[in-house]
């Protein structure tokens, strides 16, 4: 198993990083395996960082900025995302469980096979936001406001969605019981005023 990087030890590996990501040498910074509990990341640029399969279960990344990086498999359990910029992360199969991601970006995220039991979305942005196959029970997304949102073979019981608003892409998603709704009707069934989305989804 990796050790856990110091926080001089990040700090340097991200300096470089930034290099990279400025395109003045540098190297892209990848993070794969490596568990980083306990490292001050909140407010922080890591933009294009590769964490597939990195513990930062607990962390806080309150309004960080993560568009970009990729963190495929990544265990975000517990982690505070309040405010942190997702522009098209990818999260396929993260672990968010009871996550914080009040107020968050969410623009071309990419949750498939996410699980995001117990999460809070409360207020969050999602732009063209991809569920497939995502694990929604006991999400909360209070206030939330959602365009051309697409949702598929979602799992879905006990979730808030009191006073969100937007457009929905054609979906369905599967309930307690094992069987299929329409996402938009489920949306509506849990508090959300939300329309589906007319016209041509754009990728």
């Amino acid at each position: 198993m990796s050790a856990t990087l110091s926080q001089a030890e990040f700090d340097a590996l991200l300096r470089d990083h930034e290099e990279w990501n400025a395109g003045g040498g540098g190297r892209q910074l990848d993070l794969t395996g490596r568990p980083l509990t306990g490292l001050r990341l909140a407010g922080r640029r890591v933009d294009g960082v590769i964490f597939n399969d990195t513990d930062l279960s607990g962390c806080d990344l309150s309004g960080t900025d993560l568009s970009h990086a990729e963190l495929i498999g990544a265990n975000l359990r517990h982690a505070r995302l309040a405010s942190a910029d997702l522009y098209k992360a990818n999260l396929t199969g993260a672990n968010l469980d009871g996550a914080d991601l009040s107020g968050a970006r969410l623009l071309r995220t990419d949750l498939t096979e996410a699980v995001l039991t117990g999460a809070v979305l409360d207020d969050a942005e999602l732009t063209k936001t991809y569920f497939e196959r995502t694990d929604l029970r006991g999400a909360r997304l209070r206030g939330t406001r959602l365009d051309r949102v697409g949702f598929d073979a979602d799992a879905v019981s006990g979730w808030d969605a009191s006073g969100a608003t937007g457009t929905v892409l054609a979906g369905s998603l599967v309930t307690d019981v094992g069987g299929l709704t329409d996402a938009i009707d489920a949306l509506r069934q849990a508090g959300a005023l939300v329309r589906p989305f007319i016209g041509k989804a754009e990728s």
